[in-house]
């Protein structure tokens, strides 16, 4: 290239970057213009509070509710309450046809005849287990019985001697002295059962049948026999144990089979059998609250499962609302929240946050996340189901600088605005703090009492309304 060509497009590239320079002041110019001719108000910058606020809407819902039904079809006798009435836990809500009957069995129990049947029941089981423990003594015999007693005693005994951390070497060896003690016992008796025991009392005589011979041998019990008794015997041990506790039950009175049995032998569960079906033929309250909805009438039929109460606990109120991606990761659990109810309208509730979801909901391609909120206690006569409208602060200034949003205008990264002085108005550069949909904190740059321009259509950049601090509020 020649000296002359390059020359050519050194000056082609000052002008480029000059008409470009020009482009660019006469557009700043412009809307400098532009801004001015819509200056329309002024303002006086004031001290005040200012707050970045998220707001979401949702409904009122109790935490504890239960829904109730009859495990068992049958027409119902009674229903006990109304709807907004206050009940408490175990109060009778509505009763089946059948409840009376299967009430008067259940008080029967408790009855004198009631008591005298689980007493004779005790009895007959304290025979049964005599009769198992005598068939097994007679099977073993008396000394192999009472050696594997006390052998199961010493054994027991060691180990809690084991288990206890207080116990001396000098307890240990006592008791693991016994054991073996006991051991030795055992198998004495159990000689003893063998060369003695068995010969005298499982001997047995009878005729061949081939040979008409008369054949004495000596046939001991088996161990499938001896198995079986001891079974025997620890079945009815446990039927012992379970007429008895029966027994007490009957003697202590109704509070006594409030709750289920959990242990049923054959008495238990004879109870127990009572006891649900009185249960199942009556709704109660399973805690205190209100009802809040009736679905049956007295006369009607109702099926099994079928809801028949609602009980809500109205002393505590949540709400669950919705909250966008970008919304959501700026609230915690325990932020306070104020809450608005449509139907007392000026009125305003504490609460906080007690949940947020970790999964979003999609609507409408909108990605949501529930949060809950829980009201503080309040005596308005709050519903289930009212419309609420909850404010979460995310970030808040206390006694600041505030001037309206459109006084602010930006360029290049820095805020500015326009102070009027007694001659005129001068561009003043500001650093900024929160920012609202409607107000900005000022943290320097102008003072309170100074007097700024409002501009109808203020020149800002887009770097304004990314700043980490703006969002809605106050």
């Amino acid at each position: 290239m020649n000296k002359s060509r390059k020359n050519i497009w050194i000056a082609l590239i000052v002008v480029v970057i000059a008409v470009a320079g020009f482009v660019a002041y006469r557009q700043i110019a412009a809307n400098r213009a532009a801004s001015e001719s819509s200056a329309t108000e002024t303002a006086i910058v004031l001290r005040g509070d200012l707050s970045i606020t998220v707001e979401a809407a949702g409904s009122l819902a109790p935490p504890t509710e239960f829904t109730l039904a009859f495990p068992v079809a049958g027409k119902i006798y009674e229903v006990l309450v109304v709807e907004g009435q206050a009940v408490k836990q175990g109060d009778v809500l509505a009763r089946l046809e059948d409840n009376f009957q299967a009430e008067g069995d259940f008080q029967a129990l408790f009855t004198p005849a009631g008591v005298a049947q689980a007493d004779g029941e005790v009895a007959r089981a304290q025979i049964a287990l005599d009769d198992a423990k005598d068939y097994l003594i007679y099977l073993i015999s008396w000394d192999v019985y009472y050696a594997e007693t006390k052998l199961a005693e010493a054994q027991a005994a060691l180990d809690a001697v084991n288990a206890d951390p207080t116990a001396t070497e000098d307890a240990k060896a006592a008791a693991e002295k016994n054991v073996k003690y006991a051991q030795l016992n055992l198998r004495a008796a159990q000689i003893k059962y063998v060369d003695e025991y068995c010969p005298l009392y499982f001997t047995y005589t009878w005729i061949d049948d081939v040979s008409d011979e008369e054949i004495t041998d000596v046939l001991p019990p088996t161990a499938a026999d001896i198995t079986l008794a001891r079974a025997d015997l620890e079945s009815a041990r446990v039927a012992l144990a379970d007429a008895q506790a029966a027994l007490e039950i009957v003697k202590a009175g109704p509070s006594a089979l409030q709750s289920p049995l959990t242990a049923l032998g054959k008495e238990m569960a004879r109870l127990e059998g009572i006891r649900q079906k009185m249960e199942n033929t009556r709704l109660t309250a399973p805690a205190d609250g209100v009802v809040t909805a009736l679905f049956f009438q007295a006369g009607e039929y109702a099926n099994p499962g079928a809801p028949v109460v609602t009980l809500s606990d109205l002393a505590i109120l949540e709400a669950e609302v919705n909250l966008d991606e970008t919304d959501v990761v700026r609230i915690a659990l325990g932020m306070p929240v104020v809450i608005t109810v449509d139907a007392f309208p000026g009125v305003e509730v504490s609460g906080e946050v007690i949940a947020i979801a970790l999964t979003a909901n999609v609507q409408s391609g909108v990605v949501l996340y529930p949060v809950t909120v829980r009201l503080d206690p309040t005596d308005l006569p709050l519903r289930s189901g009212m419309t609420v409208n909850v404010t979460f602060t995310i970030e808040e200034r206390k006694d600041t600088l505030i001037v309206p949003f459109r006084a602010v205008e930006t360029e290049g990264g820095q805020a500015y605005v326009t102070r009027v002085t007694g001659s005129g108005s001068e561009r003043v550069a500001v650093t900024l703090g929160l920012i609202t949909d409607t107000k900005v904190e000022i943290l320097s740059g102008i003072e309170e009492g100074d007097v700024v321009t409002v501009y109808a259509n203020p020149v800002q950049d887009a770097e304004l309304m990314s700043n980490p601090m703006f969002g809605g509020g106050k």
